[in-house]
């Protein structure tokens, strides 16, 4: 837990050295300030691999909310999407449940699947590592270069985050970087 809350502090004191968003406007109901979060956090993971950095699409957080929302509206579990795909090219998808809005947000989602890094062995992607390290392998895949994010508070208080990565990641049998 440590290592979270200092990486967290780093995030903060080392924002402006990342890719800022362009406005206020995020594309969905993430903050400004959170979008700005969960960015610098996936670039700095990035940067440990040698992978370039992401770019916040507006298209992706629009399209990762619509899913938000509509998990939040149907019980409040965590599916994916079948196939995603915008403008008919497939789209990456991280998924994150937390148990009450006020107690988890999307950073806490970003770190979550960032902590997959302590059982990824490099390797090709593969069927027998994708659910202990997919979201992990997303965050970094070397081809990804977009992310857009969106946050849905369920009628219960739990929280939904879905992230958005264009071009997709994890393919069976490739090197993510």
């Amino acid at each position: 837990m440590l290592k979270y809350k200092l990486l967290t502090l780093l995030l903060l004191l080392l924002q402006s050295a990342f890719g800022q968003l362009p406005g206020k406007d995020t594309g969905s109901k993430i903050s400004q300030e959170d979008a700005q979060k969960v960015l610098d956090h996936h670039n700095l993971v990035r940067k440990e691999v040698g992978v370039g950095e992401l770019v916040w699409s507006n298209d992706l957080a629009a399209f990762a909310q619509e899913w938000a929302d509509h998990l939040a509206k149907n019980g409040c579990r965590m599916e994916h999407r079948k196939q995603p795909k915008i403008n008919n090219e497939p789209v990456g998808e991280n998924l994150f449940w937390g148990s009450s809005a006020t107690a988890y947000g999307p950073m806490d989602a970003s770190l979550s699947w960032y902590s997959e890094i302590k059982i990824y062995k490099y390797g090709k992607f593969g069927t027998g590592n994708w659910h202990a390290i997919g979201h992990y392998t997303q965050m970094v895949w070397e081809n990804t270069k977009q992310v857009g994010f969106g946050v849905a508070v369920c009628k219960n208080g739990e929280i939904l985050v879905v992230a958005n990565y264009a071009p997709a990641g994890n393919y069976m049998d490739q090197y993510p970087y």
